[in-house]
């Protein structure tokens, strides 16, 4: 991103924290972020074509962010005008669509003309290398089996990664984090992803909920692994609810420290009853995985609905 700045950046890839650092060194090319810096939510390429003509107030550049717009029909020519003030910075890939469109066709083709970013998870090396470097910010070493334990748990999303490490590294400023440090302190990706999506199902948000599921890598869509981790998930919150003895939900359901408290909170969302509707349409959708009755391309998005919808 350095040198010239262009009309239309593009960023892919699912690594929010990579995302978050792109729009952040773009802001750098404005003077006056709070000025000359936008963010719009579903906007239509008309609306775009607005904040990107409208002339910065404090600096060469006006700074556009906005998610897939859905048509960009107002937006004709706009990745040539090398000239333009105005930055578009697209944030998310278009939405899925069963059938190809006029307007689908026509978003393809603005985005390939785009300056590609991508935001897809680093590798090992570069990983290893950041977190050596934010080591030094804490006085701390890092054991190299904690540093691959923290990658595999976070699924080598840099967002995570970020915000596990500053939690390890204030816990042991001074001195060494260490494998079993990772294993107390953070949670595996899946578990916690699906912890986000106990929370978008605790409030109905559907979009939310199947956002989350959209982030998780192929190996955890499968129906074996999606039902797994919702059964086990639910399971605990249910039994966290109607069981007194914190004792024997810890070593029954293999809870650590303070994940009783934490599933008793986050059950207490939902209610006794709704937990075991949940449970039981998740064991029926299984038994139609199975048998067959259930396609398998569909299980894990039907597994997703019927925590929302069984209710």
């Amino acid at each position: 991103m350095g040198g010239e700045v262009l009309p239309v950046y593009y960023l892919t890839g699912t690594d929010e924290y990579l995302k978050s650092s792109a729009v952040r060194i773009l802001k750098s090319k404005v003077e006056m972020p709070e000025l000359d810096f936008v963010s719009l939510e579903s906007p239509t390429s008309a609306a775009l074509l607005d904040a990107l003509t409208t002339l910065p107030m404090m600096s060469g550049y006006r700074l556009v962010k906005t998610d897939c717009p859905t048509e960009v029909d107002a937006l004709e020519g706009y990745t040539e005008r090398r000239n333009a003030t105005g930055v578009l910075i697209i944030t998310d890939p278009p939405a899925p669509s069963a059938k190809k469109s006029k307007a689908a066709e026509g978003i393809k083709r603005f985005l390939s003309k785009a300056e590609e970013i991508d935001c897809s998870p680093l590798d090992e090396r570069f990983i290893f290398g950041w977190i050596a470097s934010e080591a030094k910010k804490y006085d701390v070493q890092v054991e190299r089996s904690a540093a691959a334990l923290l990658t595999e748990y976070c699924r080598s999303d840099m967002s995570r990664i970020s915000s596990e490490f500053d939690k390890l590294a204030s816990y042991r400023a001074g001195d060494t984090v260490r494998e079993e440090d990772v294993r107390t302190l953070v949670e595996p990706e899946l578990e916690f992803a699906v912890w986000q999506l106990s929370g978008a199902v605790a409030a109905g948000n559907a979009k939310e909920a199947m956002r989350i599921y959209n982030s998780f890598d192929v190996s955890a869509k499968t129906p074996e692994m999606m039902f797994g981790a919702l059964y086990s998930h639910f399971r605990k919150l249910y039994y966290s609810l109607v069981t007194d003895d914190d004792a024997l939900l810890a070593k029954e359901l293999g809870m650590r420290g303070g994940a009783v408290y934490a599933n008793r909170r986050e059950a207490a969302k939902f209610g006794k009853e709704r937990l075991e509707k949940i449970l039981l349409a998740l064991a029926e959708t299984d038994e139609d995985i199975k048998n067959g009755v259930l396609p398998r391309e569909l299980a894990s998005e039907v597994l997703i609905f019927k925590t929302l919808t069984d209710i």
